[in-house]
């Protein structure tokens, strides 16, 4: 999160806290409260949480664990506005529909969490990914006043995975969990048989293009789950090109050569937004996927919330590999 989220969020915590302690009363309780007959530990891999046996009223607070209750038959009674827009490039439709039809409120944006309306909902356990409420996040202690959290990482390119797993034990729905597993495996397979050609003599690049900047996103991010699954090959990222937390460091245009081990370029932009100050760049206009017309725009949903989310975006890998593949045709 950057600083200027928390900044936001710090201004937030200071004008609802008051209405939110009054609401609070009548919720759940802390997350710190000692083991009972009525509740029990749950670990994920940022700590254990102590939570009520019975979960019937869940909480979202970030983009992804709602995709993972859905999945699993749960409606959350509250999730981040973005589920409620008439369109968003980052969530399926499937899921928004899902969520828009129910009776679940609003709860703001991640970056502007509306502490009452969270209070409002009355959850038994609210749920969250370490991005969009880190563990030092300070609104944390306000809702942890309202019921516990249980919080899952994100950061990685299995993280969905972990997450949707976890999300199922928590919830009690394992077997539901193994149904829309095996579709996503299905689906998984028949992608990979589909296009041994892409998968053998490819190597791809998810490119990052800004007004004067570049990166590209490594297999490790949390947007590559479902290609790394597909087999698809990354390029060989330079030392310099990622950093600790698994994010690009970014370049100027002077340095596109870098991507001259790349025959495939996904571009994480829509191709009409890249901007003309990159496309008229003799180094770009000389890099072998440009010069063979192996640009594509990536797949829209590719930060994967879970294994229906996943089928989905296999759904679209599908495709966008026949197009490269024709593509890749028309060059020989």
């Amino acid at each position: 999160m950057n600083s200027t989220s928390v900044s936001r969020r710090l201004a937030g915590v200071a004008l609802t806290a008051l209405a939110a302690l009054a609401l609070s009363a009548c919720a759940t309780g802390s997350g710190a409260a000692p083991a009972s007959a009525s509740t029990r530990e749950f670990t994920t891999d940022t700590g254990t949480v102590t939570i009520p046996k019975k979960i019937d009223r869940v909480v979202s607070v970030d983009f992804y664990t709602p995709a993972a209750l859905l999945d699993l038959g749960v409606k959350p009674v509250g999730v981040v506005n973005t589920y409620f827009e008439k369109e968003s490039r980052g969530i399926p439709d499937t899921y928004r529909e899902q969520v828009q039809k129910s009776d679940a409120i609003s709860i703001g944006e991640y970056y502007e969490l509306n502490v009452e309306a969270v209070a409002q909902a009355k959850p038994d356990v609210i749920v969250a990914t370490d991005d969009f409420l880190p563990l030092d996040d300070p609104m944390r202690a306000q809702l942890e006043k309202i019921a516990p959290i249980v919080t899952f990482s994100a950061r990685d390119s299995l993280s969905w995975k972990t997450r949707a797993d976890g999300m199922a034990d928590l919830m009690g729905r394992t077997e539901q969990l193994a149904t829309v597993k095996k579709t996503y495996e299905d689906r998984l397979a028949e992608v990979k048989q589909a296009h041994p050609s892409f998968l053998d003599n490819e190597t791809m690049a998810v490119f990052v293009p800004t007004e004067d900047t570049w990166g590209t996103y490594a297999s490790t991010h949390f947007t590559g789950g479902v290609w790394s699954d597909v087999g698809a090959r990354y390029r060989d990222q330079q030392p310099d090109e990622i950093n600790e937390a698994k994010f690009p460091n970014w370049f100027s245009f002077e340095a596109l050569d870098r991507l001259n081990n790349a025959t495939v370029l996904f571009s994480q932009i829509p191709i009409t937004d890249i901007v003309p100050a990159l496309t008229d760049s003799v180094l770009w206009k000389n890099l072998p996927a440009v010069k063979d017309g192996m640009v594509f725009e990536n797949i829209p949903y590719s930060p994967t919330g879970s294994y229906g989310w996943g089928t989905i975006n296999l759904n679209d890998i599908d495709p966008l590999l026949t197009r490269v593949e024709t593509a890749r045709a028309e060059v020989k």
